[in-house]
């Protein structure tokens, strides 16, 4: 029985507990890791955010998607095992390189599921459900992530019905394959596996996909996925999931229709993951959603208990965890810190890419800002071209009288590096104009943002050299 007594319990291993413990040890604080698996990492490594990414690269390469654009050429086929040899690969390193970041960091790592047996005392428990060791801790963070929401009955057939913990065990790649849920997670895979050349089928009860983009952005990326192969079929409203008479998905619609394919992933929202931790006996709050309820410095209605990650609901992203657990340690120890930003960029892992930084056309005008936009074609930055990408956007909007730099959207490859531009021109409220007097390298991406300037200036008269 193992006994801890510690500054800093961090429950969970993804980015929110991982950067947590880093930034513990750093300033000379004893923590340990409590992980159900004690996996570092946590999801985001090992099920979600690493291994999805990798997944869409090894598919741009091993199938030679990029060079469609040159030559039209029929993609190469590849196998499930192929792809995953590379995903393998790269999470093997990654998680070396987690285990060691620890052992130098003297971060001690439990596995367990925790428990609260009150707000100083940390119960962990093995997988056979035997208490194996406990945790005193001056302070904790709950970084304990989020897993698949299943709001619809699913059939109990993970070879059919697959949620993103288990696509990665599909074998072998089948012929069709329906997408339930036009949010993030579902159409990034849509476009990977019609990259593949996969009939993919993409359905939603809601008319459009990827509601968090500027509209304009989300027009040219749901004509791009047609132009893939991708079959949309939007604004459905699903009965039940089956199993076919001949063995294959069946989605019955509540208008009468039928829909079948080989498999069917759905992305279809996640849940904290709260369960099975006596949230109760350290007096932790949760609020209407099943989130974690805390305050503007991640503190949770206990005081010395701080959380940080999906376990407190949106935006849900690695980076903002990882930001987040960083500060809520900082807070913690009354160390100097800062608010959380107002503006993050998000990044979009579809094929092609999508990236935003600040406020939406949509939202600018509901309150009334009078902006002015500027727009780059890709097939206007000669490095769109010599990609093979000649259908990406960069999209700056700013502030028709003041010219400051409001928000940036892109589409197309490349975009989440390039949005940091986007992002620093914001925070240091950088007028567009900034971009015309400014040499970039040639030929790249971001010169996007130069002709985007021009672009955007013209329209209201404003091309000046003025210094900003």
């Amino acid at each position: 029985m193992k006994r801890f007594t510690v500054d800093l319990a961090v429950i969970g291993a993804g980015p929110a507990g991982l950067m947590g413990a880093l930034q513990g040890a750093q300033v000379g604080k004893k923590v340990v890791i409590i992980d159900r698996l004690g996996l570092l990492g946590g999801a985001s490594l090992h099920h979600g955010t690493i291994p999805s990414k990798t997944l869409r690269r090894a598919i741009i390469d091993l199938t030679g998607f990029s060079q469609m654009a040159y030559f039209g050429q029929a993609r190469q086929a590849v196998s499930m095992h192929d792809l995953m040899s590379r995903v393998s690969k790269v999470l093997e390193d990654e998680n070396a390189f987690l285990h060691k970041q620890c052992v130098e960091s003297g971060i001690d790592v439990i596995s367990g599921t925790a428990r609260f047996n009150d707000p100083q005392c940390i119960e962990v428990r093995d997988v056979q459900s035997e208490v194996c060791g406990y945790v005193l801790s001056n302070y904790t963070l709950i970084a304990t992530g989020s897993r698949p929401r299943h709001p619809i009955d699913i059939p109990n057939d993970r070879t059919l019905f697959m949620d993103s913990d288990q696509i990665f065990r599909m074998e072998p790649l089948p012929g069709t394959l329906i997408v339930l849920g036009g949010g993030i997670i579902g159409c990034e895979y849509a476009t990977m596996f019609a990259a593949l050349d996969i009939h993919v089928i993409l359905m939603d009860r809601r008319s459009d996909v990827l509601r968090v983009v500027d509209a304009e952005i989300g027009q040219r990326f749901m004509q791009y996925m047609q132009e893939m192969g991708v079959e949309l079929q939007l604004g459905q409203r699903i009965q039940e999931l089956r199993k076919s008479e001949d063995g294959k998905a069946e989605i019955l619609l509540k208008d009468g229709q039928r829909v079948q394919a080989d498999r069917v992933f759905y992305s279809l929202g996640r849940i904290a993951n709260v369960d099975g931790m006596n949230l109760e006996a350290a007096g932790i709050d949760l609020d209407s959603l099943g989130n974690i309820r805390i305050n503007a410095l991640f503190q949770t209605s206990c005081p010395h208990i701080y959380a940080a990650g999906d376990v407190i609901g949106p935006p849900s992203l690695a980076s903002t965890s990882m930001e987040q657990g960083r500060l809520a340690v900082r807070n913690a120890f009354l160390l100097k810190s800062h608010h959380f930003p107002e503006f993050f960029p998000y990044g979009i892992y579809t094929i092609p890419e999508i990236s935003s930084v600040g406020p939406t056309e949509e939202e600018l005008q509901k309150k009334g800002i009078h902006y002015a936009v500027g727009r780059a074609e890709y097939r206007e930055v000669a490095r769109g071209p010599i990609t093979g990408d000649i259908t990406g956007l960069v999209k700056l909007i700013f502030h028709a009288e003041t010219l400051e730099v409001l928000a940036v959207h892109i589409i197309g490859t490349n975009a989440t590096e390039l949005i940091s531009l986007g992002q620093m021109a914001i925070n240091f409220r950088v007028r567009a104009n900034y971009f015309i007097d400014t040499i970039f390298n040639y030929p790249t991406f971001a010169e996007g943002f130069r002709i985007a300037a021009l672009n955007g200036l013209s329209k209201i008269g404003s091309v000046r050299q003025t210094t900003v």
